[in-house]
């Protein structure tokens, strides 16, 4: 059993060394890394008013205008209200 721990203890090391030694890039940043020096386009969710990157916002086309919010629920809330 206790070799078996010790296994599992030298595994564990040995990922965490191999994953120190070569970090993956994650997807959040490669996008960072695509984006111009300008950065990117901010824009307001019409229901809380919250300022967010165009990348990261929720779409919807509500009567004819393109809506873009910081969550389903601010969507949500929008779309009853309209």
């Amino acid at each position: 059993m206790i070799k078996l721990l010790l296994l599992a203890l030298l595994f564990f090391l040995g990922y965490s060394f191999f994953q120190a030694l070569f970090p993956t890039q994650s997807k959040k940043d490669k996008n960072k890394a695509n984006r111009s020096n300008s950065g990117e386009q901010m824009v307001q969710d019409p229901q809380c008013g919250t300022y967010l990157p165009l990348s990261e916002a929720i779409s919807a086309n509500i009567r004819g205008q393109q809506h873009y919010f910081c969550s389903r629920k601010c969507r949500t809330q929008f779309k009853k209200n309209a």
